[in-house]
């Protein structure tokens, strides 16, 4: 978790209502449970493997924007086991549930897309870590939290929530974070500012993408 006093912990407080209402929403309970309908995760996994074929080409592209050759190669070491360690756990659930992946982007994937796509294109580190952060953040937060109450053996999504939750992913995360907080704290008062309203932006995504998952529509 963030530094006491760091703008990450600063960020994590103000969309920590956005957060509760994503561990409290039926798809993660019945994830946890193992009682998901495997229509509802067919649905979801379509949409995430879009959305991270996207994602893992923008974390390189913000990669790029780092400057610091320490930590540009740290990012991309992080981007590069994590977005492989996803493939991975992707195919495997895909070829069990033989899931189509040949669908279209939903309403909610393409503007978490370019909501991401848009903090880039600023040419600031800052504000794209800002956007890019919630998907590794609170995802992970999010499979400790289901690790933590799952019913893991037997569950159809053990590899799912054992993916999220693990120790090397919380350990890239935690790194991940120490780079928003240094950029943070160097950064102008109306920066660090636009890089809370990006990460809350994002945060509202997330919650959005859960939702869609499991209802199959858009309720913004």
């Amino acid at each position: 978790m963030a530094n006491s006093s760091s703008w990450t912990r600063e960020a994590w407080a103000e969309a920590l209502p956005i957060y509760n209402q994503i561990i409290s929403h039926p798809f993660i309970k019945e994830l946890a449970a193992g009682t998901l309908a495997t229509s509802v995760f067919d649905r979801y996994l379509a949409q995430d493997e879009l959305y991270i074929g996207n994602y893992g080409r923008q974390m390189f592209e913000l990669a790029e924007l780092i400057d610091d050759p320490a930590a540009h190669e740290m990012f991309v070491e992080f981007a590069r086991e994590g977005i492989e360690g996803e493939k991975m756990m992707h195919a495997l659930l895909i070829d069990r549930f033989g899931i189509d992946t040949k669908v279209l982007p939903s309403p909610i994937t393409a503007d978490y897309n370019a909501h991401t796509q848009a903090a880039l294109a600023t040419g600031s580190k800052e504000i794209g870590l800002a956007a890019m952060l919630p998907c590794m953040w609170v995802y992970n937060e999010v499979g400790k939290y289901i690790l933590s109450i799952a019913s893991v053996d037997g569950n159809p999504y053990a590899e799912w929530i054992r993916e999220y939750g693990n120790e090397a992913f919380t350990e890239g995360v935690n790194a991940v974070l120490q780079l928003a907080d240094s950029y943070a704290a160097a950064a102008s008062p109306e920066t660090r500012k636009r890089m809370t309203e990006e990460y809350l932006a994002a945060t509202r995504y997330e919650y959005y993408f859960w939702d869609y998952g499991y209802c199959g529509k858009d309720n913004r």
